[in-house]
């Protein structure tokens, strides 16, 4: 675990060209509740499916973002330098984390409990802003994680993986589970980055293992058996 001391002072707060933007009074505010962790090359600040809380501001050093697929396959989503902030995921209440953090060399880390920087720091009320960050941005965080594991997963989990995020629109649910008319295979080919042919052959085999079934040129997912497909693989995703 990193280590950690009290606090962090004002001058290098100020000097962090993410915050530039404060006042002073914020600052000072946000140097009172904010806590310097110091993590050494190689240590994790948090993991997938831990209850994220926090929000953090790399001090020194640099972090990584990774994204873990199946078969010991991930994406490593980018570096956060001096000044830029991360666990954005923190704004949506109860949600768990779906990437790893992780210290790429010896750094010092900021960290402060998400209602505490909305609310006494930004002066802004943590209900509302919380539900309105769940309401307009959960789905686009977890939207493009998932497309992000596009880049290392096999065919048929990425369209595994995209037939249940429209299994997931209101349309679909009202219709049980049928998805939309205009989700045909040119357009699932175009979302996961394969040719139709491919696309054709993998769903053949999805259908075959009772994903889904047909109904006439649209698709029925069943959508006990498609979870359980991917909840090893992908449960912080569903």
């Amino acid at each position: 675990m990193p280590s950690k001391k009290s606090a962090i002072g004002i001058p290098e707060l100020r000097g962090l060209g993410g915050l530039d933007w404060l006042p002073p009074a914020k600052l000072e505010l946000l140097s009172q509740e904010m806590t310097v962790l110091r993590a050494r090359k190689g240590e994790v600040l948090y993991r997938p499916r831990e209850f994220a809380t926090y929000i953090y501001c790399v001090l020194d050093g640099t972090i990584g973002l990774f994204l873990h697929g199946s078969d010991g396959r991930f994406v490593q989503l980018g570096l956060i330098m001096p000044g830029e902030f991360f666990g954005e995921t923190a704004l949506v209440p109860g949600w768990r984390r779906v990437s790893e953090a992780k210290a790429l060399q010896d750094s010092r880390v900021g960290r402060i409990d998400a209602p505490t920087l909305v609310s006494k720091v930004m002066g802004l009320p943590w209900e509302s802003l919380s539900n309105l960050t769940k309401m307009l941005l959960r789905r686009l965080f977890v939207l493009s994680l998932r497309r992000s594991l596009f880049l290392v997963e096999q065919l048929p989990d990425r369209l595994a993986l995209a037939l249940w995020e429209y299994a997931g629109h209101s349309e679909a649910r009202r219709a049980r589970d049928l998805l939309p008319s205009a989700l045909t295979h040119e357009e699932l080919a175009a979302m996961v980055g394969a040719s139709r042919p491919r696309v054709s052959l993998a769903l053949k085999r999805l259908e075959t293992a009772g994903l889904f079934v047909r109904n006439g040129k649209q698709i029925r997912v069943q959508k006990k058996s498609l979870r359980a497909y991917l909840e090893g693989k992908y449960e912080s995703l569903l």
